[in-house]
């Protein structure tokens, strides 16, 4: 999995992109790289765009990772919010459980297959879609 990142100070957001398959392994080394990049700032809202990868996660394998966003130790130590960006049924069903699991742990995580209500739900407003979408 190939990820790219971007912060865009004045909104009080990041966005990162990844393409590439995804998987447990991958999922973590990314947010784990993503939190310890500079322009990281746990004031800021996160929108994770997966539109572009390919999910080879289980159940299991988000469910783990849900866990992994959790406090006392959190893989992205943000008290915001974090918009999963993603394309097709299976990875919005994963999205979905990854949104159900990270909110039962006090997270805010939302699932969108669409880039204006991910826009919408942030606090901070999304760029003009790459991806010409929206």
């Amino acid at each position: 999995m190939r990820t790219t990142r971007k912060a865009f100070p004045l909104k009080d957001l990041i966005v990162m992109t990844s393409s590439g398959t995804i998987d447990l392994v991958a999922s973590k080394a990314a947010l784990k790289s993503l939190a310890a990049d500079p322009e990281f700032e746990a004031r800021y809202e996160i929108l994770l765009d997966l539109r572009d990868s390919e999910c080879d996660l289980s159940v299991t394998d988000v469910y783990e990772i849900a866990t992994y966003l959790a406090w006392p130790d959190p893989a992205l130590p943000t008290g915001k919010k974090i918009a999963v960006l993603v394309s097709g049924q299976r990875a919005f069903d994963h999205a979905k459980f990854l949104e159900i699991c990270s909110t039962n742990r006090g997270l805010q995580v939302g699932a969108f297959e669409d880039y204006e209500k991910a826009s919408e739900w942030l606090d901070a407003d999304l760029p003009e879609d790459p991806k010409g979408n929206g």
